[in-house]
């Protein structure tokens, strides 16, 4: 079974419907009752401590958790963003990220996959299972991720052309308290869309302050079949460079909104999945998966 142990901080907690996973959810209450045993006290003091400091130290504490990286990937942090139309209420969805190698991972809501892991490479790994019970990883690679020819390292982002122009309006906004970066809050740059053929209204904020390829989070929505992110709109490719995270976009009376960029510890036990690669004369053999140590 897979398992995820998850510390949350003023989020909610995992939609019910992800099967296979175990939460646990660990909440630290700022008065401790005298009569609690010596072990939870200590457990409160190193987490409160924890959420105190940066987030570099918060790694190196979380360090000390027992895995195997030879059948177990890591992931120490989480991206939450709600969406929602004007009106209806906001719904969300996570991904989440280990900033030591740059992998990604999102769950989507399918029968076939139960998750999905992005390298820096361009691969994306689907974990699910053939239909007969057998876990299975398959893969899908997305050439621009990581092609240094389909990106210019020295343009000017973001990117505008003859049909629409980004400018940059001197608006800030900052995530919550929980999400900074080396105990900065991460802070969000506004740039209007002005169109010029079309009318409507767009609003971008972006950050670069999240050490991630963030291309990796579009390249969910450029897989071939039925996953991707619950908000296919999310792609700027080639308008947003590699290193803008995008923080809030709103169009037309859609709001996207990252809540959350903080540290959120999971598991996922991937060495219980079967990896095959194909041959030359299309046969297929088992391989060690790519994304563990061996």
């Amino acid at each position: 079974m897979l398992k995820i142990m998850l510390k949350l901080v003023k989020t909610n907690p995992m939609k019910t419907s992800l099967l296979y996973f175990v939460l646990i959810v660990s909440t630290i209450f700022a008065c401790k009752s005298q009569n609690e045993n010596e072990a939870e006290e200590v457990s409160s003091q190193e987490t409160v401590t924890a959420e105190s400091d940066s987030n570099d130290k918060i790694i190196e504490e979380a360090n000390h958790l027992e895995y195997d990286p030879r059948q177990t990937l890591y992931f120490s942090h989480a991206f939450i963003y709600k969406y929602a139309d004007e009106g209806e209420e906001p719904k969300e969805f996570w991904i989440y990220h280990n900033p030591e190698n740059g992998h990604l991972m999102y769950m989507p809501e399918d029968e076939m996959v139960e998750f999905v892991v992005s390298d820096t490479l361009g691969n994306y790994y689907f974990f699910g299972n053939d239909g007969h019970g057998v876990k299975t990883v398959g893969k899908q690679f997305i050439h621009w991720i990581a092609n240094k020819d389909s990106y210019n390292e020295n343009a000017s982002y973001p990117v505008s052309d003859q049909y629409v122009s980004l400018k940059a309006t001197g608006k800030k906004k900052s995530l919550d308290d929980s999400s900074n970066i080396n105990g900065k809050p991460i802070v969000g740059e506004e740039y209007k869309w002005e169109f010029s053929e079309v009318s409507g209204t767009q609003s971008t904020y972006i950050t670069e302050m999240i050490p991630v390829n963030f291309y990796q989070v579009y390249g969910f929505n450029k897989l071939e079949g039925d996953i991707s992110l619950p908000v296919v709109a999310l792609d700027f490719t080639g308008i947003f460079g590699k290193k803008q995270t995008v923080t809030q976009f709103t169009s037309e009376g859609f709001n996207l909104e990252l809540t959350h960029y903080q540290f959120n510890p999971a598991f996922v036990e991937a060495g219980d999945y079967q990896y095959a690669v194909q041959q030359d004369d299309g046969s297929w053999k088992k391989e060690t998966l790519p994304l563990l140590s061996k």
